[in-house]
């Protein structure tokens, strides 16, 4: 009698330390995170690097898409390097959608896993259901397949999916107990079953009805097992840039906070937005919670985080944050690359990112100033670009750029109703600290 009640309660006690799916939990324990956001890759099958695709990089919003795959390959071997303990990407994984794109980042992807390194993964607003996936061959561009989300969990199988403690059966929302202290929740948020050919993709963000109800479950669960919630989302929690509020800030953003905090969140992490920015949403009766937007992977200076969480096992923890730079040029010396761009891509990459940034309207800004002030004003706004999208736009840097001479076309071009002088200003008013940084103390 005793032989079998010692049997069922080391049973017990086996199913105890055992996750949703079989594999067994970790102790609590601190857990090094790598993070980053918007890799929007751009598959082999897609473009050729041809004139079309060339222009379609020139005149975009500065991603250096041109080179995304070797942006990839370094930040990938930088994690395989640093061996976190998972690897978070918050969506926007593909250009727009192609499931080529999609197919050949998750092999790279799976490498990762396979060297030990997990990797959790959830769509942006370019990957599920968009009717804009499109290859750029020759002088021609042309429809191709994109993903429905069975696919996209079917694709990045390997990459959290079969890998989740839970699912949430209304999205592509998942959990996983990276140890038995710290349980992150991947957040899907994309309203990709409104897609439609004359409506490619939503830009804006929301959490379904059922999502609500599972999301609350197992943060109920958390916080009963006394871990910490982490969670990760496309879409923002809190106003990054008062001019980015509509699109970007997720729907009922506070209703999330609130859920959050609520049961101990006090970090998330977006992207979306592509700048690499830190902001604090802030509930009615004083709830906190912190939300790191990382720079979008294909804008240089091609920033990631990298994170440890120090759970205390009573539902509490200290962070600290950290951004970091990829060295494309290291990884292209090591795997013995021969382009000549190689040799200092941070330089060229800045200088392409400069460029790009301002080149789309560049036409109206010389018909609405003048040469000479269209001129200075992109000298001005590729700057700031520059430092707003590297996190390092702060108080001292934005009184250099409005002391310099060509803000005076800036002022100008404002006076004249030109809106991008608004946005500008609007950089220039709002900077601010360090965002490449961050550590939060255990909550009270």
């Amino acid at each position: 009698m005793k032989k079998t009640l010692a049997a069922a309660l080391a049973a017990l006690l086996a199913a105890a330390a055992l996750s949703g799916c079989g594999r067994e939990v970790p102790p609590a324990a601190p857990a090094t995170l790598a993070v980053a956001s918007d890799l929007h890759y751009v598959g082999e099958a897609i473009e050729d690097g041809g004139e079309l695709f060339t222009r379609v990089v020139e005149e975009g919003d500065g991603r250096q898409l041109d080179y995304i795959r070797s942006i990839t390959d370094a930040f990938l071997a930088e994690v395989a390097e640093d061996k976190p303990d998972a690897l978070i990407l918050t969506g926007d994984l593909s250009f727009n959608g192609e499931k080529a794109s999609h197919q050949e980042l998750a092999a790279k992807l799976n490498e990762l896993v396979e060297a030990g390194v997990p990797v959790y993964v959830l769509p942006g607003n370019h990957d599920v259901n968009n009717y804009a996936a499109a290859t750029y061959l020759g002088s021609e561009q042309a429809a191709t397949d994109f993903v429905t989300p069975e696919e996209f969990e079917g694709i990045y199988k390997n990459c959290g999916f079969s890998a989740a403690d839970s699912r949430d059966k209304a999205s592509l929302s998942y959990m996983v107990k990276l140890n038995a202290g710290v349980w992150l929740f991947m957040l899907d948020t994309q309203p990709y079953y409104l897609h439609e050919p004359g409506f490619p993709y939503c830009v804006g963000g929301v959490v379904q009805d059922g999502t609500w109800t599972w999301l609350e479950k197992q943060l109920k669960k958390c916080a009963a097992a006394g871990a910490v919630p982490l969670v990760a989302l496309h879409q923002n929690l809190a106003v990054h840039n008062e001019r980015f509020t509509t699109g970007y800030r997720i729907y009922d953003n506070d209703r999330l906070g609130e859920l959050l905090a609520q049961y101990g969140g006090q970090l998330v992490f977006s992207g979306h937005l592509h700048p690499q920015h830190i902001a604090l949403w802030q509930g009615g009766e004083g709830q906190q919670v912190w939300d790191v937007a990382s720079e979008s992977l294909a804008v240089w200076p091609y920033l990631s985080g990298r994170v440890t969480v120090r759970p205390d096992g009573a539902g509490r923890a200290s962070y600290d944050y950290e951004a970091k730079p990829t060295d494309v040029t290291a990884w292209a010396a090591a795997t013995g690359q021969t382009d000549p761009v190689f040799e200092d891509f941070s330089a060229f990459g800045r200088e392409q990112f400069a460029q790009n940034s301002t080149s789309r309207g560049a036409d109206k800004f010389v018909e609405a100033l003048g040469k000479e002030d269209a001129a200075a004003f992109r000298r001005v706004m590729g700057e700031a670009n520059v430092l707003y999208f590297s996190g390092a736009l702060t108080r001292e840097a934005a009184d250099e750029l409005t002391a310099s001479p060509d803000w005076a076309a800036v002022t100008r071009a404002g006076e004249q109703g030109v809106d991008t002088a608004r946005y500008l200003s609007t950089l220039v008013n709002e900077a601010q600290g360090d965002h490449c940084h961050l550590h939060i103390d255990p909550a009270a």
